[in-house]
């Protein structure tokens, strides 16, 4: 089976300064991967590149076709008034998920995460509890590739052991 995502001599630089050249790799079926490096170095860069969300100046990241990709920024970002169930919903109806699906993966994500008020408002979380809410976010989709940007963030230890138990 190929690769999900194939990335060949990509580069970044933000002005005169390059943040990483000629960087080439695959991502397969069941890999972890961790990035590692000093504040500055261009993990998140990399990371957005990869989810799409900005190019590379040069270089080229193919996706396999068909496949399902969550990302999970390092800080968590809701719209204004959206509540943990709506998120979660528009999580959902983004991925597509077939409606007799949805409330039991509603339900099982976000009870494993402990959440029990699904009508509070997401931008009014704590920072653990905002990163909860987007790591299920992106759970819910059921990703082939999950790329989490500084997942532990905020997160006691307890939840740090539920999402390592998790992943």
């Amino acid at each position: 089976m190929p690769p999900i995502i194939n990335a060949q001599g990509i580069s970044k630089a933000f002005g005169a300064s390059p943040l990483f050249q000629n960087v080439s790799f695959t991502v397969s079926e069941r890999d972890r991967i961790g990035l590692i490096g000093p504040n500055g170095s261009g993990k998140s860069t990399l990371l957005r590149i990869l989810a799409g969300d900005a190019d590379p100046d040069s270089g080229e990241v193919s996706k396999r076709k068909r496949s399902r990709l969550s990302y999970v920024e390092q800080e968590s970002k809701f719209e204004p008034g959206a509540t943990v169930r709506s998120v979660i919903e528009n999580a959902l109806e983004r991925a597509a998920v077939p409606s007799n699906e949805r409330g039991s993966r509603f339900a099982e994500l976000l009870g494993r995460a402990g959440f029990e008020d699904v009508d509070a408002n997401a931008t009014s979380l704590s920072g653990g509890w905002q990163k909860r809410l987007a790591i299920v976010e992106a759970l819910v989709q059921v990703p082939d590739i999950l790329l989490l940007d500084e997942p532990t963030n905020h997160l006691d230890l307890a939840v740090i052991e539920w999402l390592e138990e998790l992943l």
